[in-house]
């Protein structure tokens, strides 16, 4: 075998490794999040009330804490009736709680001959609820406000404020969306 090719070889081998360690990193983390005893009055204290409307043109986000070195930043999602994400995978570890109201999460499917996420089920997710994601296109979803109040969630992102822009949601094509 050429040495480049075992190199390349050696490589790819490496890279599957620290790919696997990052997302059971991710996994561990998440796990721990999505098990926190959570007080659900005392993270809505921090919303000031003139924000807990919500805007009528998008979902608000509301930048809650945004750790100094980077590793990650917090935001209140405040959801009227009907507003929605697109439909996304994440760049970053995330994890969301719902805090007020009800938000319906549709799951998708990545297919990858098509390059569409294909709509594989639907969860409703009620104040406490809390749910994680990994990096990738493993864990493809959209979060919709379906009842007739506002709903207010708790975002965490694995990401610098400066980076919760684009460095947050990997956005993609889906059947029927």
């Amino acid at each position: 075998m050429p040495a480049a090719t075992l190199a390349y070889s050696c490589l790819d081998s490496l890279c599957a490794t620290v790919r696997a360690a990052q997302q059971n990193a991710a996994r561990g983390l998440l796990d721990e999040l999505a098990s926190a005893d959570a007080d659900l009055h005392g993270m809505l204290a921090h919303l000031p009330e003139a924000l807990r409307q919500g805007s009528p043109d998008t979902y608000l986000r509301r930048v809650a804490y945004s750790d100094p070195h980077g590793s990650f930043t917090i935001f209140y999602l405040v959801w009227r009736p009907g507003q929605a994400t697109p439909v996304h995978g994440h760049k970053t570890w995330c994890t969301y709680r719902v805090l007020q109201g009800e938000l319906s999460e549709t799951h998708y499917r990545w297919d990858a001959d098509s390059e569409l996420a294909r709509p594989v089920g639907e969860a409703l997710r009620r104040p406490g609820d809390a749910v994680t994601a990994t990096p990738g296109l493993e864990r493809i979803h959209r979060l919709r406000n379906a009842g007739d109040d506002i709903a207010i969630s708790l975002h965490i992102y694995g990401v610098a404020r400066a980076e919760a822009q684009t460095g947050v949601n990997h956005v993609v094509a889906s059947v029927g969306g």
